[in-house]
């Protein structure tokens, strides 16, 4: 069990490192549009959506609540009154390490059909893409075999971590209850 925890802390860090303002979703917290909250909102939850239906066969999965990180001025180190709202799926489908290029090149077919820009293109880890409005998205794999989709906007800092509430569903949690986000399900075309 601690093992599945080091897992999902691990996935957390490298999906907070990933998506940080400079990161896979190819725009600066500069040069991306600020987004009204629940336009957003809204954006983030089609760009997964579509995403995730895209990988087929379907995989199983779990939300996060939207989370907002305030905005930093890179010399001052101050609030720049916007905030990155980021909302997580991770897939909780085992992918072998065979299967994992040809999830990524779903991905990356996906967003090129939707007119997106891929922006982490080659990576065997990471795939990663920007709509035309701004609103960025990568898939990481991470080193335990780990799959997490995360899509992020800039939006008005809006004063609340989780402005929007808890996760609609409780992620899975590991015996020591804290989140456990590690794939546990077998499917037929995807783990073996």
């Amino acid at each position: 069990m601690r093992l599945r925890a080091t897992g999902a802390v691990l996935a957390l860090l490298l999906g907070a490192g990933l998506t940080g303002c400079g990161s896979g979703s190819g725009a600066t917290g500069a040069d991306r549009p600020v987004v009204e909250l629940a336009r957003a909102r809204t954006e983030l939850q089609t760009v997964l959506d579509g995403t995730s239906t895209a990988l087929s066969p379907a995989l199983r999965y779990a939300d996060d609540a939207y989370r907002a990180t305030p905005h930093e001025d890179g010399l001052s180190r101050e609030n720049d009154g916007t905030a990155q709202l980021t909302l997580r799926r991770y897939v909780l489908t085992k992918v072998a390490a065979a299967k994992q290029p040809r999830l990524l090149e779903q991905a990356r077919a996906y967003w090129t059909a939707q007119g997106y820009t891929v922006t982490a293109d080659g990576s065997r880890y990471e795939a990663g893409a920007r709509t035309p409005g701004g609103t960025g998205i990568t898939l990481t794999i991470g080193a335990p075999g780990n799959v997490t989709l995360v899509a992020t906007a800039r939006v008005k800092d809006p004063g609340s971590t989780e402005p929007f509430g808890a996760a609609p569903s409780p992620l899975p949690t590991g015996a020591d209850g804290a989140p456990d986000t590690m794939p546990r399900y077998e499917d037929p075309q995807w783990s073996s």
